[in-house]
């Protein structure tokens, strides 16, 4: 890794960020308004820090190469919660040790791409997420988060703790963090969950920022607003300059990815103490976000906007994954983020950054679905799409047909898959860059390869990504490079020199200087360029080392439906032959070669003969390019039709009438990818009379709020119908079968939510004699999506409010909603749901 100069931001040697009378941050040398985004990164600590030591990773080196790639995406800020329980002792002594080492090398390095800083010295956490806690020296450790807020022996440990921290000397900067010119601000400490009274509370948080005062620092310093808000005065009234806050709008730790439609839960963010008098003087800072566990790429810059529309100046994402680790996704297995092995995300990120470098604050963009498109983004949950089509800027995180305003004006390209301006046909990401006229910068990354969902449960030994360094094929059609540029290979070890013909490349992963026909002009490769040197380039070598299918073949389709076989096949090297075999018994197996539509995507044409009512049970199998056959879905060697294959799982594929009831939801299969607001009462519970698991609501005790709802489950089954989606215009009806368990009606609400995000509204009476409930579909009413799993913090609503009310699409519906609404009068609720069908 080539090193950069230390150079101070923007040339200065001493500057400090102020808070104006209307709450607005801005520097000290010309009263410019300050906003920047980043990300929370932990390597320095913890979890990160363990698997680099037993992974044999080099810490600087995984700092230096996550940092070129912050680089990459336009990250100007980082902010983390210091593990103080690894560098502090019992009294709050600052300990010099590996930790408080790396991380001052980690900020000196961020320093040098130009990144500013908010800091949070005290975490509260152990150190053991996702393990057990280790023992540790500090006095997290020796009182825990709960009694640090109120014993005063903590409170001490901390005052004295902070001061230490502020006044300590970045050996690789020279420069204390109270004097940090980088430093924008201080945050006191990371989520205090505070009881007591708001004068306790109030000369705590008083306490700490005296100590922090003591330094002669003059930096803002920050309070964590967000939490027990029913505290809100005493924040105010303390002696802090702002507020911070998070956002995890689809809740934490689903443990699988969410499916569906997640814009209307991103609307708008909401702090509902905005009008407090003595909260317009106050900045506000997002130092924690996070559309956790949803796999799109159309969230973040929407989640920017929101935040921008709050007036927030500050934002970082939480976490970034380190490049080494993020393979495995242990550090925090609810978030994912990497610009190696989640490409499309880390570009959605990279929009995001500038969503908030050019949208002004408190600027409104009204209500969904008309604020997906606003300045000039735009975001499609249909299309997996975010992007920025500027005048210079063309920024994609997924093939888009949208078309730049000026090609020949443009001077940034970034991308994954194919547009207008770039086919290409990896998997990875790419980023062009105009050095000078005619001269271009070309870097492209590894494709990359989600082998299991990345959100499934935490294991270190399961590898849930991977990277494969191929050659693929680019197509470039800028005006400022024409159609015969020369490319020259300029990172090390890339020795690639040729003339493109008809725009028309084949590279790998590597940096590339793109010259138009007849420039002469050398450029040096060691040249600095913007935040990085021309021929840095950062990816991890491929790790792609197995075998695995993923069948898109919808499991349910319509009876007589000509049908595709499709799917997936992620392989190593490119396979000598992949086929269907449709299971006739053993030794008759009918084979059918599939057809390779794009790299790595297959498909078979089903004959019509196998169209009827009935099971198809079938395999696909890839030979291998040493003449091994494996079969899917078991991955077992050999192939149908030999006589040692047992063949004893397969892929299925039902055929039904179109009169045949369309499946939303099952209790016993549904339930576990299902999601709602946590609460006791909430269960599968065997029906004995039935033999089968049901869903059990059952209110343990009287906790109704008005205009709140008890529960909601959602679940979608998009994919579950994709097969039969032609025969939603034939239904009539939303039936399902439920029984109240109390001899007093129960109210629910059932709601169809379609692609678009708009809902249709059914209202129901249960009660404990009838099992069966139908309606028909032309009598629901427009309804709310609620907003579950919960956000946090908790404070934000119930239900988005959206609108188009009236522009609900039958035909697209993808997921369910299931509302148990507070009663009016005082009474327990308890009731079984075990389907929900159209019919």
């Amino acid at each position: 890794m080539l090193v950069l100069p230390l150079v101070p931001a923007a040339g200065q040697n001493s500057r400090n960020a102020f808070i104006d009378e209307e709450g607005v941050l801005r520097w000290d040398t010309d009263s410019t308004e300050i906003f920047g985004f980043g990300v929370n990164y932990s390597i320095p600590f913890a979890h990160a820090f363990r698997m680099a030591k037993r992974l044999g990773v080099s810490h600087e080196e995984a700092v230096k190469q996550d940092v070129y790639h912050f680089a990459r995406l336009d990250l100007d800020l980082y902010r983390v919660h210091v593990w103080d329980t690894e560098i502090s002792d019992s009294v709050g002594n600052l300990l010099e040790n590996e930790h408080l080492r790396l991380f001052d090398f980690a900020v000196s390095e961020m320093k040098k791409r130009g990144m500013c800083f908010i800091l949070t010295p005290i975490a509260f956490w152990g150190n053991g997420w996702p393990e057990p806690d280790e023992d540790t020296p500090g006095f997290s450790d020796k009182y825990g988060k709960e009694a640090c807020l109120t014993h005063p022996d903590a409170i001490e440990a901390q005052a004295n703790y902070l001061e230490q921290f502020l006044n300590h000397v970045n050996p690789y900067t020279g420069v204390a963090y109270k004097d940090d010119p980088d430093v924008i601000a201080f945050e006191v400490s990371n989520e205090p969950h505070h009881g007591g009274s708001k004068n306790e509370v109030k000369a705590y948080i008083n306490k700490l920022v005296g100590s922090m005062r003591k330094t002669g620092t003059k930096k803002p310093v920050f309070y964590n607003m967000s939490h027990s808000i029913h505290l809100v005065d005493a924040y105010l009234e303390a002696d802090v300059q702002g507020g911070t806050f998070q956002w995890y709008p689809s809740g934490l730790v689903a443990g699988h990815a969410l499916k569906g439609n997640y814009l209307p839960h991103v609307n708008e963010y909401v702090i509902p103490f905005a009008e407090h008098p003595e909260f317009q003087n106050k900045a506000k800072i997002v130092y924690e976000f996070d559309p956790a566990d949803v796999a799109g790429n159309y969230m973040y810059p929407v989640m920017a906007r929101s935040f921008r529309e709050a007036g927030i100046q500050l934002a970082t994402h939480f976490a970034y994954d380190a490049m080494f680790l993020a393979p495995y996704n242990t550090n925090y297995g609810t978030h994912f983020m990497n610009l190696a092995y989640a490409p499309q995300k880390a570009l959605s990120l990279k929009i995001a950054s500038a969503v908030f470098h050019e949208i002004p604050r408190n600027v409104d963009f009204g209500n969904f679905p008309e604020n997906n498109a606003f300045g000039n983004f735009c975001v499609s949950y249909r299309d997996d799409l975010a992007e920025l089509v500027g005048q210079e800027r063309f920024f994609y995180s997924n093939s888009t047909s949208s078309r730049p305003q000026n090609p020949d004006k443009l001077k940034e390209i970034a991308g994954f898959g194919s547009s207008p301006v770039v086919q290409y046909t990896g998997k990875g990401a790419y980023f062009l860059d105009e050095v000078e006229p005619g001269i271009w910068r070309l870097e492209v990354m590894p494709d990359a390869y989600w082998l299991k969902d990345p959100y499934s449960p935490m294991n270190p030994d399961v590898r849930k990504a991977a990277v494969q360094h191929a050659l693929q094929e680019m197509r470039i059609a800028l005006p400022q490079l024409g159609d015969a540029f020369s490319v020259e290979g300029i990172n090390d070890g890339n020795r690639l020199s040729c003339v493109a013909k008809g725009g028309e490349i084949k590279v790998t992963p590597g940096v590339y200087l793109l010259k138009r026909e007849g420039v002469k002009r050398k450029v040096d490769p060691k040249s600095l360029f913007k935040n990085i040197l021309l021929d840095e380039f950062v990816a991890p070598a491929t790790d792609l080392d197995t075998l695995l299918v993923k069948n898109r073949t919808p499991r349910k389709v319509n009876l007589g439906k000509t049908v595709t076989i499709d799917f997936e096949v992620i392989a190593p090297e490119k396979p000598g032959k992949v086929a269907v075999f449709i299971g006739e018994g053993h030794f008759r197996s009918r084979r059918f070669d599939a057809e390779e539509t794009s790299p790595g995507h297959y498909t078979v044409l089903l004959p019509e003969g196998y169209s009827q009512h009935q099971t198809v049970n079938y395999y696909i199998a890839v030979r291998q390019t040493n003449g091994v056959w494996s079969t899917f879905p078991s991955g077992q060697t050999g192939k149908p039709g030999d006589w040692d294959f047992s063949g004893d799982e397969s892929f299925a594929l039902e055929f039904l009438p179109d009169d045949a009831p369309l499946l939303l939801w099952n209790a016993e299969k549904h339930f576990a990818f299902s999601v709602s607001n946590w609460r006791d009462g909430v269960q599968l519970i065997p029906m004995f009379n039935r033999n089968v698991l049901s869903y059990r609501f059952a209110q343990t005790e009287d906790d109704s709020v008005q205009n709140e709802p008890l529960h909601v489950l959602k679940y979608f089954f998009g994919e579950n119908i994709k097969g039969r989606r032609e025969n939603i215009t034939l239904k009539e009806r939303l039936g399902f079968s439920a029984k109240s368990a109390v001899d007093k009606p129960v109210k629910i609400k059932l709601a169809l939510i379609d692609t678009d995000g708009m809902v249709m509204e059914y209202e129901f009476i249960l009660n404990n004699t009838d099992e069966i409930y139908s309606v028909k579909l032309k009598d629901g009413q427009p309804g709310k999506m609620a907003i579950v799993p919960r956000p946090f913090p908790g404070f934000q609503g119930w239900f988005t409010e959206t609108g188009n009310e009236n522009e609900f699409d039958m035909a697209e519906i993808e997921m369910i909603q299931v509302a148990i609404p507070s009663p009016e009068t005082s009474q327990k609720i308890d009731f079984y749901l075990d389907e929900i069908w159209l019919e």
